[in-house]
């Protein structure tokens, strides 16, 4: 498990984390959202070593990463997939990690194999496509066989069949018990594999729920109802509106009812209480992009103006 505690990163009067805490729990995916410029980098490189908190903790199964007598085998990462010795060929690469790590040396033919560059084990990886290159990056935070996985992008670089393989890959890892810690800018990816989100904005943590609550509170996933008494089913519907649960009804185009705050469950209950017939009822979600830019509306640090948008799509 990944557990950041009131996380506070600095330099110098720039505050790139603040306050930031969240856990990241085995068994499922985890997705890492935020805006350019939230703290996402930051709070992955703090919690690998890589930066100093100024204040508060990331750990690691409980511990700090360098505390770990062996951290490759807690936690694998994937930040900069060009970090490489471009004159290296991927199979020395893996081996150098090995020896350097105390991993069995035939666990570098295992993880080439698992990632599709058996056949490109002797290329050298300043002649890898981007696509290679991320594969040999997830090659290489594999390699200690970690509980834990934290990847940045994985995707990129990557073409159709390449993206659907890393995400058979982390939703088989999640399966198995593992912890998978992941940001990407791909909304519609990380809606299919993510069962859980943290998302910040400078720096400071804005929401940490399931995918599908947070689909639900922050879009326009609603209810659609057909039925031949839509003034009547309305009526009913709009008494299960009461304190903490707020029911709102529009009639759509083809006569529909379109029905916000209530479950497809709960209609179909009320309907049936009711004894109002109902010819047609589905559940219309909306998507991760939608819910993402309202929550992280507020909290874009880089954006460019209306007009200055306006003036890009001329």
């Amino acid at each position: 498990m990944l557990a950041v505690r009131n996380l506070t990163k600095r330099y110098g009067d720039t505050t790139a984390v603040d306050g930031l805490t969240f856990d990241v729990q085995p068994g499922r995916v985890t997705g890492f959202l935020g805006p350019n410029g939230a703290g996402k980098s930051t709070t992955m490189r703090t919690i690998l070593g890589l930066d100093r908190p100024t204040s508060g903790e990331a750990l690691v199964n409980g511990r700090p990463y360098a505390q770990h007598s062996s951290p490759v085998r807690e936690i694998g990462a994937l930040l900069d997939a060009r970090a490489v010795h471009p004159g290296r060929s991927a199979h020395a690469h893996l081996l150098a990690m090995a020896r350097a790590c105390g991993i069995p040396k035939a666990r570098v033919a295992d993880v080439l194999d698992l990632v599709g560059l058996a056949g490109a084990a002797g290329k050298r990886a300043g002649e890898f496509s981007l696509g290679m290159g991320q594969r040999l990056g997830i090659a290489e935070a594999l390699m200690g066989d970690p509980g834990i996985l934290v990847l940045d992008e994985p995707v990129n670089g990557l073409d159709l069949d390449g993206v659907r393989w890393v995400r058979d890959l982390m939703r088989d890892l999640a399966d198995e018990g593992r912890t998978v810690f992941v940001s990407s800018h791909l909304m519609s990816e990380l809606q299919i594999v993510a069962d859980h989100l943290v998302i910040i904005g400078r720096g400071r943590l804005i929401t940490e729920a399931p995918m599908a609550d947070v689909i639900a509170a922050w879009s326009n996933t609603h209810v659609v109802v057909r039925t031949p008494d839509p003034g009547a089913l309305a009526a009913h519907l709009k008494r299960a509106d009461e304190p903490g649960r707020t029911v709102r009804i529009e009639h759509g185009d083809d006569g529909e009812l379109l029905v916000y705050g209530l479950t497809a469950e709960d209609v179909g209950d009320i309907a049936y209480g009711a004894g109002t017939r109902v010819h047609g009822l589905r559940r219309e979600e909306a998507s991760l992009e939608q819910a993402y830019l309202e929550i992280t509306e507020t909290s874009v640090e880089y954006g460019a103006r209306a007009g200055d948008q306006e003036k890009e799509h001329q």
